[in-house]
This record gives C-alpha cells, sequence and structure tokens, in this order.
C-alpha cells in the first residue's frame, strides 16, 4: 500500500492486449446500400483517381463540388476505392454522396505540403485547413453515400504511455484510476496541424445520414451555429485512445435532431456546448448507441450561451470491455450561460464511471448563471465506479443553487472490487471545481501536473447534492461494492440506497 494514496497512485497489472478500438460494431445496423439520384457527378470525371496523388483528388474534388454548386446544386459521387484528398470545402446545394473511402492525408504528408490559399480556395498544394470536410454558410448541404470518411487521427498523435488495455481494477484506487486511464491517452503531436473530421460552420438545413466517420484526429462532427440539422444511421468508429476526438458536437445549434447512431470514440460521444453568437434550442437525441472514455452525453464545457428545451431519450451508453471516462450523463454550466428544460430519460449504462452529474460553476471566475428544470428518469446504470453528484456553487461568498431538479427512477450498480477510499478532511470544497468539473474531479485539486494533484473521493457511494433547491429524488437506488463504508448519500440518514425529497 502506497503511503499517500491522495497523491501517489497503484501499478496495475498489464493485459496483453493493445486495442485501440471497439470491435465487431454492427456496422449492418446503421448503413445500407442507398441508392442514387438519376442526375450525379463523379469526382473520377474531374481527374480524380483511388491511385492518385492527394493533391490531384484534392483539386479534382473541391472543382466537382464548386461546379455542381454553381449550377444550382446536386449530388457528387466519390465511387468505390481509397480516395487520398486534403480539405474538401462543401457547398451550398450540394451532397456529397460516398460510396467508397474518403481519406484525409496523414500527420508527415500534411506537415510538408504547402499552406498558400488562392483567394479563399484550396489549391492542389494546400495543407488540411478548418476541417477535412469543411463548409462555411453553405445552405442544404448533405453527407451520405453508405461509404467510409476517414481522418487518419493516430498519425497526428504522440505514442500512449502504456498501450495495453486498461482493465477494470481489482482494487478501486480514485487516483490510479485516473492516471492509469490517462497513461493510455494518445496526446497529440506538437503543432500537428490536425483538423476536426467534419466541420460546418454557419451553416443551414444540414443532413447527415448513412456514413461511416472513422478515426478522427480531433473532434468528429462540429456543427456550429447551424440550424435545421439531422443526424440519422452514422456511426462514428473512432481510435478511442486519441485526445480530443469528441464524436458528436452542436454548438450553439439550434433545431437539431441525431437519431439512430452508434458512437464509439474517446472524449464527448454527444456533446452541446455554447461557445459561439447563438444560443442553444430545440435539440432532439434519440435511440443512440455511445461508447466513451470521457462522458456519454454532456451539456458543457463552455457554456458562455443558453441551453434549452434539450431531450435525449431511449439511448444506450457503454464501455467496450475496458475502463476509464467520467459520467454517462454530465450536464454542466461553466461560464455564465444559463441551461434549462433537459429532459434525459430512457437510458441504459454498462461499465460507465458514474451515472450522472449536474453542476452549475464558475470556471474562470466567470459569474455563474442558471441551472434549473432539470428531469432525469429510468436510469439503469451497471458496473459502475464512482457516485453520482447535483451541485451549485458558492461565488464570492453568494451562493448559486441549481434548481426544480428530479431524479426518477435511477438504479445503478456498482462493478464489485475492492476498494480504498480517501476522503477529504473538511468536505469536498468549491475550489476543487473550478476547472473542469468530472465527476471523477469533483475532489481534485490541479497543481502543477495530474501526477502530483491530490484527489479524493465523495462521501458517499450513491447521490451527493449540495446548493440545490426544489430537488426531487424519486425511487433512488444504488447498490455498493460489497466492502463498501460510506453511506449512500447526503439526503437522508439511511444506507439502502432509497433518497426521500
Amino acid at each position: 500500500m502506497l503511503k499517500n494514496g491522495a497523491v501517489e497512485f497503484y501499478d496495475v497489472k498489464q493485459n496483453s492486449e493493445a486495442c485501440d478500438f471497439v470491435e465487431n460494431i454492427p456496422l449492418g445496423e446503421y448503413l445500407y446500400e442507398e441508392r442514387l439520384p438519376d442526375e450525379y457527378v463523379t469526382v473520377t470525371d474531374f481527374g480524380a483517381a483511388p491511385d492518385a496523388d492527394y493533391r490531384v483528388n484534392t483539386k479534382a474534388i473541391n472543382e466537382a463540388i464548386s461546379v455542381v454548386s454553381q449550377n444550382g446544386g446536386g449530388t457528387v459521387v466519390i465511387p468505390e476505392g481509397i480516395f487520398l484528398s486534403s480539405t474538401v470545402v462543401l457547398r451550398s446545394g450540394v451532397t456529397l454522396f460516398v460510396k467508397g473511402t474518403l481519406r484525409c492525408i496523414d500527420y508527415e504528408t500534411n506537415k510538408k505540403a504547402e499552406s498558400r490559399l488562392a483567394e479563399g480556395e484550396y489549391i492542389v498544394s494546400s495543407r488540411t485547413r478548418e476541417g477535412f470536410i469543411y463548409a462555411d454558410g453553405a445552405k442544404n448541404i448533405a453527407i451520405c453515400g453508405g461509404g467510409r470518411i476517414e481522418g487518419s487521427g493516430a498519425t497526428y498523435c504522440q505514442e500512449a504511455k502504456c498501450p495495453e488495455k486498461l482493465l477494470p481494477l481489482e482494487k478501486f484506487h480514485l487516483k490510479t484510476y485516473i492516471m492509469q486511464f490517462r497513461n493510455r491517452i494518445r496526446f497529440e503531436k506538437l503543432n500537428s496541424g490536425r483538423v476536426n473530421l467534419i466541420e460546418l460552420c454557419n451553416c443551414e438545413d444540414v443532413d447527415i445520414h448513412n456514413i461511416e466517420l472513422y478515426e478522427s484526429a480531433a473532434w468528429t462532427c462540429n456543427i456550429f451555429q447551424g440550424d435545421g440539422i439531422t443526424v440519422e444511421n452514422v456511426v462514428i468508429n473512432n481510435n478511442y485512445h486519441v485526445a480530443n476526438s469528441d464524436g458528436f458536437d452542436l454548438s450553439c445549434c439550434s433545431n437539431a435532431v441525431i437519431r439512430h447512431c452508434y458512437i464509439a470514440t474517446g472524449d464527448d460521444a454527444l456533446c452541446i456546448k455554447a461557445d459561439g453568437n447563438k444560443d442553444v434550442e430545440n435539440i432532439l437525441i434519440e435511440d443512440c448507441k455511445a461508447m466513451s472514455l470521457a462522458n456519454c452525453f454532456k451539456i458543457g464545457t463552455t457554456v458562455y450561451r443558453n441551453v434549452r428545451n434539450v431531450t435525449v431519450r431511449n439511448c444506450e451508453f457503454f464501455n467496450d470491455n475496458t475502463t476509464g471516462g467520467y459520467a454517462g450523463i454530465s450536464i454542466q454550466s461553466d461560464c455564465g450561460g444559463s441551461v434549462s428544460d433537459i429532459l434525459v430519460e430512457n437510458i441504459r449504462m454498462d461499465g460507465v464511471t458514474s451515472p450522472f452529474l449536474v453542476w452549475l460553476g464558475d470556471r474562470n471566475g466567470i459569474e455563474p448563471g442558471e441551472m434549473k428544470n432539470i428531469t432525469i428518469r429510468n436510469i439503469a446504470a451497471r458496473n459502475v465506479s464512482l457516485p453520482s453528484a447535483v451541485t451549485g456553487v458558492v461565488h464570492q461568498g453568494r451562493e448559486y443553487n441549481v434548481k426544480n431538479i428530479l431524479i426518477s427512477k435511477v438504479d445503478a450498480v456498482y462493478r464489485d472490487s475492492d476498494e480504498e477510499i480517501y476522503i477529504r478532511e473538511g468536505g469536498v470544497g468549491y475550489e476543487a471545481m473550478q476547472e473542469y468539473p468530472e465527476i471523477t474531479r469533483l475532489c481534485s485539486i490541479y497543481t502543477t501536473s495530474h501526477e502530483l494533484s491530490p484527489y479524493w473521493e465523495l462521501p458517499v457511494y450513491g447521490l451527493f447534492v449540495r446548493n440545490a433547491e426544489g430537488i426531487t429524488v424519486e425511487s433512488f437506488t444504488c447498490t455498493p461494492r460489497s466492502v463498501n463504508k460510506r453511506p449512500a448519500d447526503n439526503l437522508t440518514d439511511t444506507n439502502n440506497g432509497n433518497s426521500g425529497n
């Protein structure tokens, strides 16, 4: 046993298996043979070829898209085969129909490429910029076809300190859990030039369906300040150790639907942000399966504007025979924006670290906004490792409470193991929650590195609540590890996992 478990951590038994991707993704449940329209153009008509230099394909693909857009719109086809390219600029009225594979150039190729631009057009020798598939201000655009778009993500990242798969710990110890998980992350190479796989800015009427997005180097699909978005039958198949490889990011978007998608990734799988000039409203996410080594569904971080009317329902969140990550459901307001009218219901989880976190905070000293009218219900979580939490904050001596929270029919069961728990003397402390308020970091204070930072557990195994008013908890049950000595929650004096109002 180590002398100071809050600072040091344990070595763990190494598994000889190196694994970076979820195995056996059921592609046939999401992708299908899609019929082409009667009229279309093929990038090979403009000189692209599966064995061509990326500069030839970059020029040909962008010329095809530009010509079709200028002629009023239509479909541009990437046929069978692997087409290597730099950035592809999607324009109004164009459907990019990928039957084969459209692959982004790798790190070494991108590093050597020239970066000149000619009046906004991506010339044949340009590096990737903004995004691999990129659009700004486009209307009525689509990406589909049943093929694959690849990001060559691992080439833009360093090797992990430890390549072996991290299995669940025989003795759960928070610092060990976090550090062993971090040792497997492939962090970005210095000035790598990586871009998001899909980056759509200020676009309207966006349709993404029937496509596999593979091994992104950064965020997989970021839609910024979009309106009228439909995403269906999309598979995100990422290297889940690549850092910052979010699945779907809806940033300052409105009127969006994400439905029947499969997301396997290393960072947040389904993420809503409010870091631009518009509020977020009217978002529906349903019938999705998500594996994440961060948060499966998350509002935040960087909530500068308001987020309202978000529904997440009928989804499955899981961890694929490995361990690591934060929460299944993470609802945060951290930078002054308000989060309200959120419904998350009918969610099954397996192997996710913590069922949920609801957090109102003051990151970077910004005065908190509001967090209210949130419902989390019908949640079944198995093989969890940490409790759930609902918490507001005290900012400059004033309490900022989360308000009107309903938690109903939640049933969580821990993965059974030995445990070594460290509870901080004097309580959790607000200073431990000013940066990234993930559930595993609620009781940490960052010093000069994660290795040297102290970590503590929450004082309960089920549900931790503070700075909350109008909170209703109905039928919250939690089965701890068999060696547990903590109470279920800080709402009642019982230890049976049932919390009243």
